[in-house]
């Protein structure tokens, strides 16, 4: 990989970093509340639990179209998708929040999953570009709070909301008034694109079309890092729900602790990134991280039965992947600099489609081989990822 010999210009602010942050909370929000809403939307839309399951499918399904917003990305400024995203994100709780039939609902979380496509690499963009690459996994790791902050945030005082109301329509509706405050908040507070200091980085740097990046071994090798490992470790998401009601007989109360128990687990991971990603290095954190996930996804099956130990085991995996996931975004921003933001929308595409690989293989090898089947293969996938990271991608130390 061509080590870039010049430096980047630290831009990014304080404040800055927290407007993009708060946003991705809310939309990350309406993104996971989708799953404990599930059964309620069953019954509110009049539909059984396999249609409704549907809409986790089109959130899936969205993610592919990332490399899309990628290269709108890099041709219209980061800002602009970001502000696209948040716009298809009020069209699509405006449509939840007012629907009544399982039709509309869909197309609302259809235009969500796309806000999420567009914003979520628009934003990693944004900061990668305003951050040195000596610190940009700070930025990318405090940024990353955001997904581990709508569990522990966003989630309970909502399904609290519908609990007591019956009604999804005051959530939708609080999470449109939360978006359209975003959308006016990062229109106000992030500075557009400076015309003049793109054609300097564009003279600057020699640029790679978008189509040539995906001829690139080592970009490759990150796309096929995140699609094993992402669907190494939705073999054991997928079906964990399943697995403690049958072999633990837990409850809907104790799953909802289990949910909030992994928000927690995300938190800590994100910000170990954050607070070591640059120290130790981009490649060598990533290596470190998925590693212990390949253990912790090996040993998870040991607890079956065992209640204490399960929390124990899956509280250490929920910090493992974490940190392994958040840490490889940094490392993905210094692949190919003069098209980050078509690589960083590429990694997210290999998110959803290593994920949906993992949710169409997941059940099965459970009712075959059980917990044990799906933590050996999901231990063997992340293995063979990170094989192709620890062979082909070199971590950078200077870049544009």
């Amino acid at each position: 990989m061509t080590h870039h010999q010049t430096t980047t210009t630290t831009t990014l602010t304080l404040g800055q970093l927290a407007i993009i942050t708060a946003s991705r909370l809310v939309i990350n929000t309406a993104y996971r509340i989708l799953y404990p809403l599930l059964p309620f939307l069953a019954g509110f839309l009049n539909v059984d639990l396999q249609t409704v399951s549907s809409l986790v499918t089109v959130q899936v399904i969205t993610a592919l179209a990332s490399p899309v917003g990628g290269i709108l990305i890099d041709a219209r400024g980061e800002r602009n998708i970001m502000a696209g995203g948040l716009i298809l994100f009020c069209l699509g709780t405006a449509l939840c929040a007012i629907s009544s039939t399982f039709a509309l609902f869909l197309i609302g979380y259809a235009l969500v999953g796309l806000s999420v496509t567009l914003y979520q690499p628009a934003a990693q963009a944004y900061l990668s570009k305003r951050t040195s690459y000596e610190r940009r996994g700070f930025a990318l790791g405090l940024f990353e709070t955001s997904w581990a902050g709508s569990a522990l945030f966003g989630i309970a005082p909502l399904m609290l909301l519908v609990e007591r109301t019956q009604d999804p329509t005051p959530v939708f509706g609080t999470l449109l008034v939360t978006g359209v405050i975003a959308l006016i908040w990062l229109l106000v507070g992030i500075p557009s694109t400076s015309q003049k200091s793109e054609t300097q980085t564009s003279q600057m740097s020699s640029r790679i079309p978008w189509h040539k990046t995906l001829r690139l071994t080592y970009v490759l090798a990150f796309v096929g890092l995140l699609v094993l490992a992402l669907g190494a470790v939705d073999l054991i998401f997928v079906v964990y729900g399943v697995w403690l009601k049958d072999s633990f007989h837990a409850s809907e109360a104790q799953l909802g602790q289990v949910f909030g128990l992994l928000g927690v687990a995300e938190l800590i991971g994100a910000l170990a990134s954050a607070f070591l990603v640059d120290r130790f290095g981009k490649k060598r954190t990533v290596v470190i991280g998925f590693f212990a996930t390949a253990i912790m996804l090996a040993v998870l099956p040991l607890s079956d039965g065992n209640w204490l130990v399960f929390l124990c085991l899956f509280f250490l995996f929920g910090i493992c992947f974490e940190f392994a996931i958040v840490s490889s975004f940094p490392l993905g921003s210094g692949l190919v600099p003069s098209a980050r933001g078509f690589i960083l929308a590429l990694g997210a595409a290999a998110i959803g489609g290593g994920r949906a690989i993992g949710s169409l293989i997941a059940e099965p090898l459970w009712r075959s081989y059980g917990i044990t089947g799906n933590g050996l293969v999901g231990a063997a996938m992340t293995l063979i990822g990170l094989a192709l990271c620890i062979c082909f991608i070199q971590d950078t130390t200077e870049e544009e």
